[in-house]
This record gives structure tokens, sequence and C-alpha cells, in this order.
């Protein structure tokens, strides 16, 4: 008799701490991932019992009670828009690394929606363009970018040892007056002498191929041009105060 109720607490504490340890795998922050072409960023906080999800897109911010079964996870509504199903399972699964969640509905049979596992502001923005800057940083002499609405942005970065120029209009520098254009035509009037091209540029791209890429910049729609050197970081998936210098 001792030994089946040892046995049987041992079972359950074994089962139990599986469980946490399940758990523990997706505590923390996750956000979409950039291949994945979300119009917007979706957000999940998970805390031990209760997950926060921010979706833009369709039901703002709202949380969930959760816990791991198998290979899924069974959320109860705690807080959030009305239209929202009180209870929602998915299918959850893990890359090798455990850095990168896959995610899909009960009722999906094919599609994954895919988070990366994000500790910090600049790997938010990292993840958001979906390319690794390593800026060459500096402290002194810094001024602030401003207002994020008003920088048109350039990533210069080394993949693959391969040069990658991109804004968060195109995938390329190409057709680059059509970018600027489309870009200037959401700011009011009253705004238009902020805009700025920003250059965000990973410290192993060589001077000379950062000044061809500034050789195709447009003077006559953009003038100024802020190089990055530095941030500020706020909350996780919150904006980062971008801190640099002005070119002449």
């Amino acid at each position: 008799m001792k030994k089946t109720l040892l046995l049987f607490i041992f079972t359950t504490l074994f089962i139990s701490c599986n469980k946490e340890n399940e758990k523990s795998d997706f505590i923390g922050n996750w956000s979409s991932i950039s291949d994945e072409n979300f119009e917007f960023d979706i957000d999940i906080e998970f805390f031990k019992d209760s997950m926060v999800i921010d979706n833009p897109l369709i039901y703002g911010t709202y949380s969930n009670k959760w816990k791991v079964i198998d290979d899924k996870i069974e959320q109860t509504l705690l807080r959030g828009n009305s239209d929202l199903n009180y209870k929602n399972t998915n299918y959850y699964k893990f890359n090798s690394t455990k850095d990168t969640l896959f995610i899909k509905n009960e009722r999906d049979s094919i599609h994954y929606f895919k988070f990366a596992k994000i500790t910090n502001g600049f790997e938010y923005f990292e993840n958001k363009i979906g390319l690794k800057i390593e800026l060459d940083k500096v402290s002194n002499g810094l001024i602030s970018a401003g207002n994020n609405d008003y920088n048109f942005n350039i990533y210069l970065t080394l993949k693959n040892n391969k040069v990658i120029a991109k804004t968060d209009y195109s995938n390329n520098l190409n057709n680059l007056a059509y970018q600027l254009l489309n870009f200037k035509s959401k700011i009011y009037e009253k705004g238009l002498d902020k805009i700025k091209y920003v250059l965000f540029i990973d410290k192993k791209v060589s001077n000379k191929k950062i000044d061809s890429i500034k050789s195709l910049f447009i003077k006559e729609i953009v003038e100024k041009t802020f190089i990055v050197k530095n941030y500020k970081e706020n909350k996780w998936n919150e904006q980062i105060n971008w801190l640099g210098i002005y070119e002449n």
C-alpha cells in the first residue's frame, strides 16, 4: 500500500513538473515574424498562468488564462473584446532551440503562425525588419531622430556576405523616387519639413558601399540624412528613441 501511494505521489509530481517545464518554454515575449507578412505585428506575453495578446488588426489587446495539454494550448478569456470566443484551443510546436514558436488554431488544418522570442526592444526592431544589424555605436554628441513617423528608414547590413539595402516599402532601393513620394503622401503638409532619410548601418558594411547607397538619395524629394548611432529603449514592443547625427 505504501509503495503504491509513493508511486502515485511520485508520478503525480513528475507529471506536474513536466507541465511546469513545458510552460517555462513559453514564458516571455513573442512577436510575429516579419516573413509572415502581417500588416500589423501580433505580440504575445506569456506569464505563468495568464497571457496577454496584442492583435491590433482584429481584437486589440486581451488576456487569457492558459494551460498546456500535450501539443495544445487551451485558453480561457479573462479580459477583452466580447466578440472573442470564451474558450479557444491552439496547437503549438517549437523549433529545436525554442526561440521560435509555431501556433495554429485547432480548426486550421495547415497554417501555423510563426513567432520569435523577444528579450528587448532592439530584438523586436530586428524581427520587424527581418534583418540583423550591429550598429557602430558611439555615445557622445548624439541627438534624437525625433518622431519616427517622419523617418524614411533605410537599412544596410550583410547577409551571407552580401550587402542588403532595403526600406520599409521595399526589399531593395529600386524605384526609390516612387517610395519617397508614397511616403510623403502620408504626411500632413505642416510636417513635410521634418522628413529625413534615417540610415541604420551595420558596422561591417564598407564605407565605399555606404557612399554608393547615399549617391542614390534624391535630395530634391528629401533633403536631410540622419545616421543612427545608438538608441534608448522603452517597453520591449514599443517604439525606440533613435539617437545619432545629421550629415551635412
